[in-house]
């Protein structure tokens, strides 16, 4: 019997100008000048762990559960797409561990590394998060002054029922 499953999740989303909206990464607000272009609030980090949670469980990826064509997924909040997909997990599975990088050279993060820690560990209902920020050291490529990626992976166990 396969007691543990492992989950891997990426997201990427562009900058963007708009004003109005805050850039939001693992439930927290990020003091800076811009946000993420998205359907929903644009929280890559959320978006990435929930596709993991989702690929160990086999279900498809965040995008089956909430269709980025429907009018409900626009604006929607990333933390109603959490809650969603911890719901529909955590009925069969643990969460053991979650495990982050976010690739960006700006804005700086690293201040934020605790509260987004913190963020995901209360979210997913897991003690063990660890979240790793990396910078595209001056190259151009993902992460770079466009964009802002994440990769996640999650481990996952099954409840003995």
């Amino acid at each position: 019997m396969n007691d543990y499953r492992i989950g891997s999740g990426f997201d990427v989303h562009r900058f963007s100008q708009d004003r109005g909206r805050d850039l939001i990464l693992a439930g927290v607000v990020i003091d800076c000048p811009f946000s993420l272009e998205a359907v929903s609030d644009g929280d890559l980090v959320l978006h990435a762990v929930c596709d993991a949670f989702c690929g160990a469980c086999g279900l498809g990826d965040i995008g089956d559960l909430f269709p980025p064509e429907e009018k409900s997924s626009k604006g929607l909040s990333s933390l109603v797409i959490a809650e969603e997909v911890r719901e529909k997990t955590e009925k069969k599975f643990t969460a053991v561990n979650i495990d982050l990088t976010i690739i960006a050279e700006q804005p700086r993060l690293v201040r934020y590394k605790a509260a987004m820690t913190e963020s995901l560990k209360k979210i997913f209902a897991c003690s063990e998060v660890n979240v790793k920020i990396k910078s595209k050291e001056g190259l151009d490529i993902l992460g770079g002054k466009d964009a802002i990626a994440c990769m996640a992976v999650v481990l996952l166990k099954k409840k003995i029922n």
